[in-house]
């Protein structure tokens, strides 16, 4: 009943702040099997966004643009890094970001996470982890060292499906996966230079903020 309850809640707030037709959009992606942020992931993103209130984000997985459109929808003068491995999600972000007005606050670049993170030269306020979860671990050092300080990063999917709370048994299809979401979790919560904190929320979420 309350998991109900905040459900509807969270669903009418992310309502009166996302534009329907963005959501409308993403939940035909979903339905479509297109892997796109749970709506009270969503709104905590938002929330996130809202109290640190970046000039600059760099997101980590593209996909077809829908977080990244809500959070400069959210943010008006903010501007984007995000970085995508396909490039048919890459092409289809693109038509959104022109879609939504926000395509010139956005620069794309298609290649692997890892890759793109050891070639970045610039600093950011906020990093959005949506990526390859298996490279969350190895992602971590390089999105620490582009944090400014105060700088927050935000990961999703860091419970994956409820398997790292143990309060569901890991296919052995998944096991590899879940070990390496839980050498993220390990690492980013026992770092001293950050205060991090986890959520049971979507698909469940980390915030930490570099010191």
């Amino acid at each position: 009943m309350i998991n109900e309850y905040t459900t509807r809640l969270t669903r009418e707030n992310l309502n009166s702040n996302i534009p329907n037709e963005l959501l409308s959009l993403r939940n035909e992606y979903r339905e479509k099997g297109v892997p796109t942020i749970l709506t009270d992931g969503l709104n905590e993103l938002l929330l996130t966004l809202k109290m640190k209130n970046p000039s600059k984000i760099l997101e980590l997985g593209t996909a077809t643009g829908i977080s990244g459109t809500a959070m400069l929808l959210s943010l008006k003068n903010a501007t984007l890094v995000t970085v995508e491995k396909y490039p048919e999600m890459q092409n289809e972000a693109i038509k959104n970001f022109d879609k939504f007005k926000v395509a010139d606050r956005v620069t794309t670049i298609l290649g692997d996470a890892i890759e793109v993170l050891q070639n970045l030269n610039e600093k950011f306020d906020f990093v959005f982890l949506d990526c390859n979860k298996s490279a969350y671990y190895k992602a971590y050092p390089y999105i620490k060292n582009l944090l400014n300080e105060g700088g927050v990063l935000f990961a999703d999917n860091v419970l994956f499906r409820g398997y790292l709370s143990g309060e569901v048994e890991t296919p052995k299809k998944y096991k590899s996966l879940v070990n390496n979401i839980k050498k993220f979790n390990d690492m980013v919560s026992a770092d001293e230079d950050m205060v991090t904190c986890f959520f049971d929320v979507g698909d469940g979420i980390s915030v930490s903020v570099k010191k």
